[in-house]
């Protein structure tokens, strides 16, 4: 397969951006439904406020995170790009991936769309032993992370919001260009 593929060729849905505050909106909705359940009602107001707030500022959190994420795929390296604030770039050679899947969570599954995951051994880009850093958040390994990651961080990459099939797609690609592309002396890793 020649030439570069892109997010033009496989793009990351635009339904992501919706399905990545659909946690934090049920989780708001839990937490109204005891406030209402509850018997003081002097709070009812403080959370309605509180909803209308954090709705938005997540929708256009994830919005923002969609738009300044890009990916490309050339004959030697993984290419990255992504940060809203802190604009970061990785070049990830094929040879050092060792492990590629395709990962469906419920909501992803509602919604039609997959992550294309990308692993190798090392800990990586100066992550500390048992922490990652997502979006300039450090968070402890030890526990799986509930926050999802989009790009890169530690070790993994992931691309999300992809159809099933384009996810797939990317695998099997991704899997030839290992194939063609092995590791070297002076590469380094994720």
């Amino acid at each position: 397969m020649d030439g570069v593929i892109t997010e033009q060729n496989y793009p990351v849905e635009g339904v992501w951006v919706l399905k990545s505050i659909l946690g934090s909106i049920v989780a708001l909705l839990t937490i109204g439904l005891f406030y209402l359940l509850s018997k003081d009602k002097s709070e009812v107001v403080f959370y309605l406020l509180l909803m209308a707030f954090l709705i938005p500022v997540n929708l256009v959190f994830a919005a923002l995170r969609r738009i300044t994420f890009h990916y490309a795929l050339d004959s030697k390296f993984l290419n990255l790009q992504q940060g809203i604030l802190n604009k970061t770039q990785r070049h990830i050679p094929y040879g050092v991936i060792q492990n590629v899947f395709v990962k469906q969570d419920l909501f992803d599954r509602l919604f039609g769309l997959a992550s294309l995951t990308l692993e190798n051994a090392s800990m990586g880009a100066g992550s500390q032993e048992g922490l990652t850093k997502v979006f300039g958040i450090t968070l402890s390994n030890k526990k799986q992370q509930r926050v999802e990651m989009v790009g890169f961080s530690g070790n993994k990459v992931s691309i999300p919001g992809l159809t099933k099939q384009n996810a797939e797609t990317l695998k099997s690609i991704v899997l030839q260009k290992m194939k063609e592309n092995p590791v070297e002396d002076s590469q380094s890793g994720l």
